[in-house]
């Protein structure tokens, strides 16, 4: 069914947008607040909820900092990485928050060993936050825009969690706009994301591929080359071995890890989650990763607009990688952007304003759908978000070619 409203009418329905968005980023701020009290009522830097303050963003600093006193040989030691956080922060915290990155993305993150923990944290998330709003508002120039983009349930989760959720989708979307243009800068981008977190960047590299576009994708493999070769360089050869056993052993514990289910968003966790197997998870994360390879590779050949290849290629890797969380999801603003500039010529239909308030509202119905009724429902939504944009691509370039 259609959903056409007057001049009015739409500038009702984004007043009421607004003020909806307006409410849901204050309620994060006071939330904020609540957590960050912790600093004055606890021993150490630490939230309420008992978490270190910036969470994982203390792997992420205390590996720089460990690396600028030469003491990289304890990066990739669980226990005495561990040790070394403490000391930074006061107190103790359960369990553990290793450094998962390679020596390259290592050599990339120095910098920020060379600030005290708290600017280092604040630097971390509002430098690329910033640059993800002015992404955002390049993609679509629209008042709500910025609105929705701070209100989307993720954001405040990558801030709680001190991830870098915001650099992966900012040099993600600007390595993608910039791929026609630019192809250089457009390769160095893509290069940081593959090195920091190459779980969410391999599929860059097919698409890349039967893109055809060659420039681009031998900036990224020369630029990754030459950062594999420095970081052995500056932190020695036995960095990057340390590093394989680390994720040889970081892979085991995700298999079995159920504690880490509820937060994660892929395949392999929708089978785990649901008391499927190790060996079935694993079988059905690689047919439906491989289903996605073949559609992505195949979009991007066909060379269809970079608002379908784009999306696509976002959500895809959700679909390829056994390891994502809930705060790699800010990376879904993309396709929502597009998704929503695809359509607007068009007359919107309710069921595409439910399937987009669905994407964007996914982060917390996970939360709750994982740990209330054991369903890991946001791959699901990712799957079908992706089929709806292919399906809906290939119908529309079939009216092309008819008319």
């Amino acid at each position: 069914m259609p959903f056409d409203l007057t001049a009015s009418q739409q500038q009702k329905l984004v007043n009421l947008i607004s003020w909806w968005c307006y409410g849901l980023i204050i309620s994060y701020c006071l939330i904020f607040l609540y957590m960050v009290s912790g600093f004055w009522t606890l021993p150490g830097w630490f939230y309420r909820t008992g978490n270190p303050a910036g969470a994982d963003f203390l792997s992420t600093w205390t590996g720089p900092y460990l690396a600028l006193q030469g003491k990289t040989s304890l990066i990739y030691d669980p226990e005495a990485f561990k040790a070394a956080q403490l000391a930074v922060i006061g107190g103790s915290f359960e369990g553990q928050l290793p450094f998962h990155n390679p020596p390259s993305a290592l050599l990339l993150m120095l910098p920020l060993g060379l600030l005290p923990y708290l600017p280092a944290l604040f630097l971390w998330l509002f430098l690329p936050f910033a640059g993800l709003l002015i992404l955002v508002a390049r993609m679509a120039p629209h008042p709500l825009t910025l609105r929705l983009a701070m209100a989307f349930p993720a954001i405040p989760l990558n801030f709680f969690y001190g991830q870098g959720a915001f650099l992966i989708t900012s040099g993600m979307g600007a390595g993608l706009l910039l791929l026609d243009t630019y192809p250089l800068i457009s390769g160095l981008l893509f290069a940081i994301v593959i090195n920091y977190k190459p779980h969410l960047g391999l599929l860059v590299l097919a698409a890349l591929l039967f893109g055809r576009y060659w420039r681009t994708l031998m900036t990224v493999l020369l630029s990754t080359a030459l950062l594999m070769a420095a970081s052995a360089l500056v932190f020695g050869v036995d960095t990057w071995i340390a590093f394989y056993h680390h994720i040889a052993i970081s892979n085991l514990q995700l298999k079995n890890s159920s504690d880490l289910w509820n937060r994660m968003t892929t395949i392999f966790t929708l089978v785990r989650i649901a008391g499927g197997s190790v060996g079935l998870a694993t079988t059905i994360q690689i047919i439906v990763g491989a289903a996605a390879l073949l559609m992505v590779a195949w979009f991007w050949y066909r060379q269809y607009p970079l608002s379908v290849r784009g999306s696509l290629l976002v959500l895809g890797i959700f679909l390829c990688t056994p390891y994502a969380y809930e705060y790699d999801l800010v990376l879904l603003l993309l396709p929502m952007i597009w998704f929503a500039e695809l359509n607007l010529p068009n007359t919107w239909s309710y069921r595409r304003i439910l399937l987009l308030f669905l994407v964007w509202f996914s982060p917390i119905i996970s939360i709750f759908a994982a740990n209330m009724v054991r369903i890991n429902i946001e791959s699901i939504i990712i799957a079908g978000f992706f089929l709806v944009i292919a399906t809906e691509a290939i119908a529309a370039r079939s009216r092309l070619a008819l008319g």
